[in-house]
């Protein structure tokens, strides 16, 4: 199964427990409290949970790939709130590529109902045409949506509710993912992330929209050997779109560099067509 590990991005520290992550180094050097602190808790899309102070986990921030949405990986302490995703997204600290505008701000989040609400500053509709419109959208839309509690997704400007962003009318309120099929690759990974560590099997997910409704999936080594191949059938072929699952297991030594390698293969001469390429590190049962 996939490891939460620090692997990309930069690591965030939740707003709530911003103290909890400068305090994690008094200890050394002292003498340990007899009595150990509660757990922090912490507000998320699910609503109040208990985190261990340790735990970090790893979620997708969607930037562009050339006009298409991309997945990457970012880690925070504990299960980051909505707002501190999005803040993430905006803030863009690595420099993806991006449609959101200089300057915007995350003004607030709020979820209920599978209904996540998020209010921007003006900027964000400020500029750009359709395409540049419905990808800042796009973003934002799919960086709520990877929790399963929320379904849709409403956009505000400045707290007032608005029909819809920029010059271009893009919708802004109930949006879903299947509202963004121009902007999607044919096949889309979500999971693994770029740069996650796996102890296997590798667990795959993801949507295409590919002839057949068949995914070609292979695990290889940098160099390129081929390690363990098979496919997964989407819940709908072209031209629709569907979600696909896969489990690719396999075997180590040592801590391997590799590539899960997806794509669709020809009806005519079975090439590989609409290729992903994502890096992962494959360790062995005892670990990377």
């Amino acid at each position: 199964m996939l490891r939460r590990t620090a692997l990309l991005l930069g690591v965030l520290c939740l707003t709530a427990g911003a103290a909890g992550c400068a305090g994690s180094e008094t200890a050394t050097g002292t003498e340990a409290a007899t009595t150990a602190p509660a757990p922090a808790t912490t507000e998320t899309l699910a609503g109040t949970t208990t985190t261990p102070a340790a735990e970090r986990s790893r979620y997708r921030l969607y930037y562009l790939d050339g006009e298409q949405l991309a997945v990457f990986g970012a880690e925070a302490e504990g299960e980051p709130t909505a707002q501190e995703a999005v803040e993430a997204l905006v803030e863009n600290a690595d420099g993806r590529q991006t449609e959101i505008p200089e300057g915007t701000r995350v003004l607030g989040v709020t979820s209920g109902d599978g209904l996540a609400t998020v209010d921007l500053s003006e900027e964000f509709g400020a500029g750009g045409g359709s395409l540049s419109m419905q990808a800042r959208v796009a973003q934002v839309v799919f960086t709520l949506t990877q929790w399963p509690w929320v379904e849709r997704v409403t956009i505000l400007l400045d707290g007032e509710e608005v029909e819809a962003i920029g010059g271009e009318g893009v919708p802004a309120r109930d949006l879903r993912r299947a509202d963004f099929e121009n902007v999607l690759p044919a096949i889309l990974v979500e999971s693994p992330l770029p740069g996650d560590e796996a102890t296997g099997p590798l667990e795959i997910s993801g949507s295409a929209r590919v002839f057949e409704a068949n995914v070609s999936l292979r695990l290889e080594t940098a160099a390129g050997q081929a390690l363990v191949e098979t496919f997964a059938t989407a819940s709908e072929g072209a031209p629709g779109r569907g979600d696909f699952e896969a489990t690719l297991p396999f075997d180590v030594d040592e801590p391997t560099d590799a590539f899960l390698v997806a794509f669709e293969a020809s009806a005519d001469d079975g090439s590989e067509q609409r290729v992903v390429r994502v890096p992962v590190r494959l360790c062995p049962a005892s670990g990377c």
